[in-house]
């Protein structure tokens, strides 16, 4: 009988990695793999800048964080200034005791063109001779009849004004006009043969102010101003008979 013969075992691929048998007294396995299989490593340094920028903050991070710390500081710093003008405000106004401002009235006007107006000078008087007085915005005065208090007959603003220590100061308060005619009472005056006609007019004043020294500023203070006068001769210009005005602080 013929014996058959085997055909030889094929070739290796030509990129299958060569294997190599592990020695048998031997702890440490080598695998050869062609360069076409091998991917590529990454340098060393590489992973110690990876390692830098994750111990690292950004700088964009860092600066947002010290743009709010600024802003917290700022809201910080205002918050204590005010506590501390407020406590330094009442302070300066126990010490100081100022004296409320003293009144009188200078002049007292009729206008009817354009519009019927009551024009009135006034003169404010500081008697404090260490402290100034500012006058703040939203003030206003009111005129009235006297046997008609609840009868507003003309209405207007308040000046803003800064005034010294021991100074007197002159401005002019203009009242506008109620209603479309001045009321009866005045016309009665204003008529011709009638100017010595006696007329009592209240005006009242309701203003804000401050007490200045230096740097130092008290606490607003609200004034109360009640000025009763006589006058006489509203034709013209009205001289004026008597007045009383008082100052009341709240």
């Amino acid at each position: 009988m013929e014996e058959r013969v085997l055909p030889p075992p094929p070739p290796p691929p030509p990129h299958s990695p060569k294997l190599q048998l592990p020695d048998i007294n031997s702890d440490t396995y080598v695998v050869q793999v062609p360069k076409d299989q091998i991917y590529r490593v990454p340098p060393p340094q590489n992973a110690r800048i990876a390692e830098l920028h994750r111990q690292t903050p950004p700088k964009d991070t860092n600066r947002s964080r010290c743009c709010w710390c600024w802003v917290f500081f700022i809201i910080i710093f205002i918050a204590i200034v005010i506590i501390v003008g407020a406590i330094l405000g009442g302070l300066f106004s126990e010490v100081l005791k100022p004296k409320d401002p003293k009144f009188s009235i200078q002049r007292f006007h009729l206008q009817s063109k354009p519009h019927k107006q009551y024009d009135i000078t006034l003169q404010a008087h500081n008697p404090n001779s260490k402290v100034g007085i500012s006058y703040k915005e939203g003030g206003s005065a009111s005129l009235s009849l006297k046997k008609q208090k609840n009868n507003n007959i003309g209405s207007g603003s308040y000046p803003t004004f800064y005034q010294p220590h021991d100074d007197s100061t002159v401005f002019d308060v203009t009242l506008k006009s109620a209603k479309p005619d001045f009321p009866k009472v005045v016309q009665e005056s204003m008529a011709k043969g009638k100017s010595k006609t006696h007329v009592v007019f209240s005006l009242a004043i309701h203003v804000e102010a401050q007490i200045k020294m230096w740097l130092f500023q008290s606490g607003t203070m609200k004034y109360d101003v009640a000025c009763q006068v006589t006058v006489v001769g509203l034709d013209k210009t009205a001289r004026l008979v008597s007045q009383e005005c008082e100052t009341k602080r709240h």
